[in-house]
C-alpha cells in the first residue's frame, strides 16, 4: 500500500465532493491533477518519496514562518523603544485636562476667523467639526494613560507622555505637530496650538 494513501485522501476527499463527477473517467482528471501536486515538493522539484520527505518540507516552511514572525516582532520592538514617563494617574489627568483646555482655547481662537468650525469639550472628550473633511476627536484613555485621537485625515493615534511630551509611539510624533500641520493645511491659516506640547514638570 502506498504510503501517500492517507494524504492523497484527505486532500481530494473535499474536492470530490464539491465536483461531483457523473463517472469515473470525470473524477480521475480531477484527481490526476491534484496527485501531482500532492507528490511533488515546490522546493526541491523531486517527488516526495518517503514520509521524512513530508516531514523535512513541512520543518522547512515552519522555519521560514518563524523567521518572518521574528522580523515582524523586531521591526515592531524598533517603534516600541519609546518609553512612557512614569506618572501617577493624578499626574495623568492634571497633564491631560491641561492639554484638552489647550487644544479647545486655540481651536477657539480660529473658530473667530473661521466661522464654520465648531469645538466642544465635555468630560474629557473634545470634538472639533472641520467641514468639509470631518470632525477630529480627542478623549483620555486613563487606564493606559494615554491620549486617544480620531483625525479625518490621518486616521486614529494613540499619544503616551514621553519626555513631556505627548508623543505617539509608532512614529514619534507630538499631539501638537500633528494638530499643526493638519489643521494649518485645511485651512490654509497658521494654526498654532501652544502648550500641547511641552508639560515639564
Amino acid at each position: 500500500m502506498s504510503v501517500y494513501r492517507p494524504l492523497v485522501r484527505s486532500r481530494i476527499t473535499p474536492v470530490l465532493r464539491q465536483v461531483k463527477p457523473r463517472n469515473s473517467q470525470a473524477a480521475s482528471r480531477h484527481i490526476l491533477p491534484l496527485c501531482s501536486l500532492t507528490y511533488r515538493s515546490p522546493l526541491a522539484k523531486q517527488p516526495l518519496r518517503t514520509g521524512m520527505d513530508l516531514y523535512a518540507l513541512t520543518s522547512v516552511a515552519a522555519r521560514s514562518l518563524s523567521a518572518t514572525s521574528a522580523k515582524a516582532s523586531v521591526d515592531d520592538d524598533e517603534n516600541l523603544n519609546l518609553k512612557p514617563d512614569d506618572i501617577s494617574l493624578n499626574d495623568y489627568h492634571a497633564v491631560a485636562d491641561e492639554t484638552l483646555e489647550n487644544i479647545l482655547e486655540s481651536c477657539e481662537d480660529l473658530a473667530d476667523a473661521e466661522p464654520k468650525i465648531d469645538v466642544e469639550l465635555a468630560q474629557g472628550v473634545l470634538t472639533l467639526i472641520l467641514p468639509p473633511h470631518g470632525t477630529y476627536v480627542i478623549n483620555k484613555q486613563p487606564p493606559n494613560r494615554q491620549i486617544w485621537l480620531s483625525s479625518p485625515i490621518s486616521g486614529p493615534k494613540r499619544y503616551d507622555l514621553i519626555d513631556s511630551q505627548w508623543t505617539d509611539h509608532r512614529d514619534g510624533t507630538t499631539l501638537g505637530n500633528l494638530l499643526r500641520q493638519e489643521i494649518s493645511e485645511a485651512l490654509g491659516v497658521e494654526a498654532t496650538f501652544n502648550g500641547v506640547d511641552d508639560y515639564s514638570r
